[in-house]
């Protein structure tokens, strides 16, 4: 591998000034010219936006160069499986995270494109996942603005590792927006593993899958709302999610402009806080009885799906149906860990009944087998 060596590899700026702002660079890499206007709905105005620009595939090493010649904040690979000529996003996705892992104050995030026929053939791929930090096909960019959100999120993400990538004292407390007190709460030793990581790409993918993709010391909306027993159809949510956000429950970490997520432990003390006691101690009905009276909202309690009652004790949301579910009334997802600090994927039992589990491309553990049988006799 060989990288032309010329002065702009010290360069660490990746923002150019656009009409008088300031302004994020990318590149959009795809040999179909046909498909250029997307680097226009990847991009997102303003101060510190984003612009990404549009280029056709050159000679792999050529290209390579050009790229880390710029230098981008933000790199985007078309992904094809039948390509006419040399170029391929994986081996050029392998040279920039080889350059990057050298020269880690220029890393950047690269995002692979790609038309929905060919994501199959990419997920078959193994090999190149771990080079690109998401995947979004063109039917996705092009219906939806907020992918603007989670691309200037991620540039905005590494921009924040690397700043304070070299100070190891402090650098998990600011990548995550966490106080010292919490660390210890938050599965720090276990976080900490990820010092073993070489370059901020590293951290990221990590950090995207398995903190932020996964829920443990983080939950999405849907587990906030299982474990405050909240149906998804109450008319206050927003408001609910706006107190969570104005009482500090909300990560602030890195790419949380992209992906909303909270804090397990902050919502746990916000619960005490807020009803004088752990609301997994009470049914869904008292726990919104509650959080209604407390908080003024006129929010509705979740309706167990297997027990068909809101007297029910949830403890998170299907990873299935994304309703919540109790612990008593769901079974354990086949689902290797990684980490520690992440929790294993759980089934209800009502997805387990109508097979809808398998939808969603997950399995029960074979220790469920007994239940699951009962479940499908209609015993339980």
């Amino acid at each position: 591998m060989f990288f032309r060596v010329f002065p702009w590899q010290n360069r660490t700026e990746t923002t150019q000034t656009i009409g008088g702002l300031k302004m994020y660079q990318g590149i959009f890499i795809d040999d179909q010219e046909a498909d250029k206007d997307f680097a226009l709905l990847m991009s997102t105005p303003g101060k510190k936006g984003l612009t990404v620009k549009f280029q056709q595939p050159t000679e792999l090493m050529t290209l390579a160069n050009h790229i880390v010649e710029s230098p981008p904040a933000f790199v985007v690979l078309n992904y094809r499986q039948q390509m006419p000529y040399a170029y391929k996003a994986e081996p050029l996705a392998q040279l920039l995270r080889s350059y990057s892992s050298e020269n880690v104050t220029q890393d950047f995030p690269i995002v692979l494109l790609s038309h929905e026929e060919d994501i199959t053939g990419f997920l078959n791929n193994v090999t190149a996942h771990n080079l690109f930090d998401c995947l979004f096909t063109k039917q996705e960019v092009a219906g939806d603005p907020e992918h603007r959100q989670k691309m200037l999120s991620l540039v905005k993400g590494y921009r924040r590792m690397i700043k304070k990538w070299h100070k190891k004292s402090e650098r998990w407390a600011t990548f995550f927006g966490l106080n010292k007190e919490e660390r210890g709460v938050v599965a720090y030793q276990a976080i900490l593993e990820l010092d073993k990581l070489k370059a901020p790409h590293q951290v990221a993918q990590q950090i995207l899958h398995y903190v932020i993709g996964r829920q443990g010391i983080l939950l999405d909306k849907e587990n906030v709302l299982a474990q405050c027993g909240v149906a998804k159809e109450s008319k206050d949510i927003d408001t609910l999610f706006e107190v969570l956000k104005q009482d500090k429950v909300i990560y602030s970490g890195v790419f949380s402009e992209g992906w909303p997520r909270w804090w397990q432990h902050r919502l746990w003390d916000w619960e005490k806080q807020v009803c004088d006691e752990s609301l997994g101690n009470l049914t869904a009905r008292e726990r919104v009885a509650c959080l209604n009276e407390k908080l003024g909202l006129n929010l509705s309690p979740a309706k167990s799906r297997w027990q068909e009652h809101t007297d029910a004790l949830f403890a998170y949301a299907c990873d299935s149906c994304l309703q919540p579910t109790e612990d008593q009334y769901s079974v354990a997802a086949y689902d290797p860990l990684p980490h520690t600090y992440i929790r294993g994927k759980r089934i209800c039992w009502k997805c387990i009944e109508t097979g809808e589990f398998k939808e969603q491309g997950l399995e029960y553990n074979n220790d469920e087998e007994f239940i699951v049988d009962l479940i499908l006799k209609g015993e339980m």
